[in-house]
C-alpha cells in the first residue's frame, strides 16, 4: 500500500518536471532554428542581423543554464567533465549538511519549545476531533487496531495479570467504611426506608401469588385427622395475617421502623468504628475473593472481554463506530471548552517534548545522515531532481529568455553608432 503511494505521488512529481523540461529543450532548439536560418539570408541587413544576435545569444545563454543544471545531477552528456553531477559525488558530504541541518535548526530546544509554546496545540486537536469526518476516521482507526492488538499480546499473561490486578485493588478497598459510608448516604435520604418498603411490597406480594403452596405445607404439617377446609382456613389465617402484618409496617411512625432507623444507624457505626465488625466484614471480603468461583471469574475474565471486543470489532458495526465517533467529538468538544484541561494538555505535550524529541534530536540528525548516504547515488538524483528540477528548467527558460535580451542589447548598442 505504502509503496503503491509512493509510486502514485512519484508519477504526479515526474509528469510536470518532463513538461516544463521540454518546454526548455524546444525553446533551445527554436533559438537554434532561427539562428540557423538567419544564416540563410542572401544579404542579411540590420534586422536579420539583429535577430541573429539575440538568438545566438540565447542559445549561449540556454546551453550554459542546461550544462549547470544538468551538472548539479549528472554528468552533461555522460562525458566526465570535471566538477559536474555534484550532488552524487559529494553525497556523503550532503547527507551530513541536511542531518546537520535538521538537528540544528529544526529540533533546536529553544526554538521548538518558542514554537509550541506560540501555538495552542489543545485547541486544534479539539477543532479536529470536533469535526466529524475525523472523529470518523479516529473510530475507524480504532475499531481496525483492536484485532492487531489482540493478537499480538499474550492470552496468558494478560489473563493473569488482570487477576492480579483486579484482585490487587478490590482487596485493598476499605468495604467496612465503604460500606459505611453508602448506608450512610442512603440513610440522610431517607432512601433505607424506600428499599425496605419495596421489600415489603415485594414480601406481600409473594405471599398472594404462593397460596397454593402455603396451604399444602399447611395440610402436609395438620394432623391426619384434621379435615382439610380446618387446614386451609388456619393457612388463610396466616396469610392474612402475615400480609396486615407487613402493611402496618409500611407505614413509617410504626415502632418496627423506628427500630429499623436504629438498628441501621447502629450498623453503620460499628461498621466505621467497631474494629471486631470491621475484621468481620475484611474476613468475608477474604473468603469472597479466595473462593473458587470468584476466582475462576477473574481467571476468565480476560477471555470475556477479548470475546467481546473481537465480535464488536470483527464485524464493524455501525453502532459501534458511530458510538466511537460521538465519544471522539465529544473529547474533542470538551477539550475545546476547558481552558484548564488546555492548559494541562499543552504542558503535557512540551513534557513529551522535552523529554522523548530534544534529548534525542542527535540521534535523529544521525538517522536522517545515515538514510540518505545509504540511498545509491541514482536514488538521491532522482529524488532530488524531482523535488527541484521543475523550478530549475525555469532557470533553463529563464536563461534562454535574458541571454537573448542580452545579446539583442548588445548589437544595438555595437550597431547603432554605426548608423
Amino acid at each position: 500500500m505504502t509503496t503503491a503511494l509512493s509510486a502514485d505521488a512519484t508519477d504526479l512529481q515526474r509528469q510536470p518536471l518532463s513538461r516544463y523540461r521540454m518546454v526548455a529543450t524546444l525553446m533551445l532548439l527554436v533559438m537554434a532554428l532561427v539562428f540557423g536560418l538567419t544564416h540563410l539570408a542572401d544579404a542579411p541587413g540590420f534586422w536579420i542581423s539583429f535577430l541573429q544576435a539575440g538568438t545566438e545569444a540565447a542559445m549561449v545563454g540556454g546551453l550554459a543554464d542546461w550544462f549547470a543544471v544538468t551538472a548539479l545531477f549528472r554528468h552533461p552528456l555522460g562525458l566526465p567533465i570535471p566538477h559536474t553531477a555534484v550532488l552524487p559525488r559529494n553525497k556523503a558530504r550532503l547527507a551530513e549538511g541536511i542531518g546537520n541541518f535538521v538537528e540544528r535548526h529544526f529540533l533546536d530546544p529553544g526554538l521548538l519549545t518558542a514554537k509550541f509554546r506560540s501555538i495552542n496545540v489543545a485547541m486544534r486537536v479539539s477543532n479536529a476531533l470536533s469535526r466529524p469526518d475525523v472523529a470518523d476516521k479516529v473510530a475507524a482507526g480504532i475499531i481496525d487496531a483492536v484485532p492487531h492488538i489482540l493478537n499480538s499480546v499474550s492470552d496468558a499473561e494478560i489473563r493473569q495479570f488482570m487477576a492480579r490486578a483486579l484482585e490487587g485493588e478490590l482487596k485493598t478497598i476499605d468495604l467496612a467504611g465503604l460500606t459505611g459510608n453508602v448506608l450512610a448516604l442512603l440513610k440522610d435520604s431517607d432512601r433505607h426506608h424506600e428499599l425496605l418498603d419495596h421489600g415489603l411490597i415485594a414480601a406481600r406480594r409473594y405471599l398472594d401469588e404462593n397460596r397454593g403452596a402455603i396451604f399444602l405445607a399447611v395440610e402436609e404439617r395438620s394432623q391426619w385427622w384434621m379435615p382439610a377446609s380446618v387446614d386451609k382456613r388456619i393457612a388463610e389465617g396466616l396469610i392474612t395475617g402475615i400480609s396486615d402484618l407487613l402493611g402496618d409496617l409500611s407505614h413509617h411512625d410504626h415502632q418496627v421502623r423506628r427500630d429499623f432507623d436504629a438498628a441501621v444507624s447502629d450498623f453503620i457505626e460499628k461498621l466505621k468504628h467497631d474494629p471486631e465488625t470491621r475484621r468481620t466484614v475484611e474476613e468475608m471480603r477474604e473468603k469472597l475473593f479466595g473462593s473458587e468461583p470468584v476466582q475462576r471469574y477473574l481467571a476468565t475474565l480476560w477471555d470475556q472481554v477479548r470475546t467481546k471486543l473481537s465480535e464488536a470489532t470483527s464485524a464493524r458495526s455501525a453502532p459501534l463506530q458511530a458510538a466511537l465517533s460521538a465519544a471522539v467529538q465529544s473529547l474533542g468538544r470538551a477539550l475545546g471548552e476547558d481552558a484548564a484541561i488546555q492548559k494541562r494538555f499543552n504542558k503535557a505535550v512540551l513534557v513529551v517534548l522535552r523529554s522523548y524529541i530534544v534529548p534525542w534530536r542527535h540521534e535523529i540528525g544521525a538517522f536522517i545522515r545515515e538514510v540518505v548516504d545509504s540511498w545509491e547515488a541514482s536514488t538521491l538524483t532522482e529524488r532530488l531532481e524531482l523535488e527541484v528540477g521543475r523550478d530549475l528548467q525555469f532557470i533553463r527558460m529563464n536563461g534562454t529568455i535574458v541571454g537573448g535580451i542580452v545579446g539583442c542589447i548588445l548589437f544595438l548598442l555595437t550597431e547603432l553608432p554605426r548608423l
